[in-house]
């Protein structure tokens, strides 16, 4: 065990392969655990990656030096199995073949690279030395264009959630909370980048044969797996049930635009009520006075003066009203009753699970699990 390299930063780096290994086997083996294969496949070949590197750092080779023949570029196949992610996650059409294919090409180019080397020297010229992944040469110069190649689908992933996000209608845009995480990811995988790319300066400038200079990025990498596997699969599995609700929901939505000149004031709100009602604006979750005012051609303060002045309610309670009414329908029908109570809370407008609860406490003077249980109870 002395030949080994062994330190607190391959140990945290072997965790994080052990726990993403763990995980995309749990979702890649789950019947129960739909449309998430391309997360766990991202997970799987993050944690590959990472473990292959992990084996040269601790000089693994040195016990066994078949390990010099053995490379699998991974690398190469992690954002691409995260973009089919995200075009799977945002409900949108499987991309034809040859968008895939182009995509993993850079894999199997790499790959046969390496198998040739492998060829070369055993047999043609066993003199032949492969390169080593932490000095200059050649590896280290394809990771250069791996860099680049990654760069760039992380940019089109982003483009594309952008993209999703201005084509969601006015009323649909209650997604956008779980995209936001989407986001958040692709800005920590551009830091890791930036460590990758650091690291490849530093090989190339000092010609170093030290693989020390990548514990950023692979440490990285480790806390990347831990957030996907938590973060990724809870998010991942409440869209479906949010989905799979909306389908079920026959949500008819009538147009019905309010005339700037209303004599009455009571007649201006009882309109402002029926659009509000009819177009189900309330399923925002970041409808605000401003883009009321955008939607109904109304001033701000007109439509605040029409809350305040027939209800007993602000603005925020006044949409939250009709939040938790739509609420309580689908929390007192049987047929929404294998759907949890948060993605319920979620699909009638709420941007999160505490203001989901607030509110609903503050108008019925119970938890809305409580008020399930007590609707359950009458006969």
């Amino acid at each position: 065990m002395k030949e080994l390299n062994f330190n607190i930063f391959n140990v945290i780096i072997i965790s994080g392969v052990i726990h993403g290994l763990l995980f995309s086997a749990f979702v890649l083996l789950n019947k129960k655990i739909k449309n998430n294969k391309y997360l766990a496949l991202t997970v799987l070949f993050l944690s590959l990656s990472n473990l292959q590197y992990w084996a040269i750092d601790i000089h693994v080779v040195n016990l066994y030096p078949v390990f010099n023949y053995i490379f699998i570029p991974s690398h190469w196949l992690i954002l691409p199995m995260f973009y089919l992610y995200v075009e799977k996650y945002i409900q949108k059409p499987s991309l034809p073949l040859v968008k895939k294919a182009l995509l993993i090409s850079p894999f199997f180019i790499v790959l046969l690279m390496h198998l040739f080397q492998v060829f070369f020297k055993l047999f043609i010229d066993n003199s032949y030395v492969i390169p080593s992944h932490f000095k200059r040469g050649l590896y280290v110069y394809i990771e250069f264009f791996s860099f680049i190649f990654n760069i760039t689908i992380i940019i089109l992933s982003y483009l594309r959630l952008k993209s999703y996000e201005n084509e969601l209608p006015f009323n649909s845009r209650e997604l956008k909370p779980d995209i936001q995480w989407l986001k958040q990811l692709i800005y920590i995988g551009l830091a890791i980048c930036v460590f990758w790319l650091i690291a490849l300066i530093i090989i190339v400038i000092y010609d170093l044969d030290k693989s020390y200079v990548f514990y950023p990025m692979w440490i990285g990498i480790s806390a990347l797996v831990y957030w996907m596997g938590h973060i990724g699969l809870g998010k991942s599995q409440l869209l479906e049930e949010r989905i799979a609700l909306r389908q079920q929901r026959s949500m008819v939505i009538e147009e019905k635009i309010i005339s700037k000149n209303s004599s009455s004031t009571i007649e201006t709100f009882q309109k402002l009520n029926r659009v509000i009602e009819n177009k189900k604006l309330y399923l925002n979750p970041e409808l605000n006075i401003e883009t009321l005012s955008t939607e109904l051609n109304l001033k701000a303060t007109t439509i605040s003066q029409l809350v305040n002045q027939n209800t007993d309610y602000n603005f925020n309670d006044y949409i939250n009203s009709y939040r938790v009414a739509e609420t309580k329908k689908m929390l007192s029908n049987p047929e929404y009753s294998n759907y949890t109570i948060v993605a319920i809370g979620l699909e009638a407008g709420f941007n999160s699970k505490a203001s989901f609860y607030r509110a609903f406490r503050k108008f019925e003077g119970m938890t809305p699990s409580e008020y399930q249980k007590n609707r359950s109870q009458i006969p």
